[in-house]
């Protein structure tokens, strides 16, 4: 059975790097974009099996891609599990009502989001 692909969608190049670490050596194969247009991009052309999403970047933000994918057929059923920084009050709400299925603010457990992702996929957790 091949990897589930992660498409991790964040402007910092530092977390992007680090989150690809983890979900290499969980045993996923991770993809990145470093802007909200180019992760609508990404997740189209490569149809991943799950997105870990930033929310304030350039070209778009995080809440844009979030609809975008939701209101497009062909990536409406990928699962959404955003990562934020943001300390804006609503956002975990704003975040859910359209379609996440987890908000982790920064800094992060990232055992507790690699719980996540093996939830929303229905992998179960194991420990890694």
């Amino acid at each position: 059975m091949s990897a589930k692909r992660i498409l991790i969608v964040d402007d910092d190049k530092d977390i992007v790097h680090m989150l690809a670490g983890v979900l290499r050596k969980a045993g996923y194969e991770p993809i990145a974009a470093l802007d909200a247009l180019q992760g609508v991009t990404r997740a189209n052309r490569d149809l991943p099996d799950a997105i870990l999403l930033d929310l304030v970047m350039p070209a778009g933000g995080g809440f844009s891609v979030i609809e975008r994918l939701k209101n497009s057929v062909r990536t409406s059923t990928i699962p959404i599990i955003v990562l934020t920084g943001s300390i804006e009050p609503g956002v975990e709400k704003k975040a859910q009502e359209l379609g996440a299925q987890g908000v982790f603010h920064k800094p992060y457990d990232v055992i507790a989001v690699l719980e996540c992702i093996k939830q929303t996929l229905g992998e179960g957790v194991q420990a890694g």
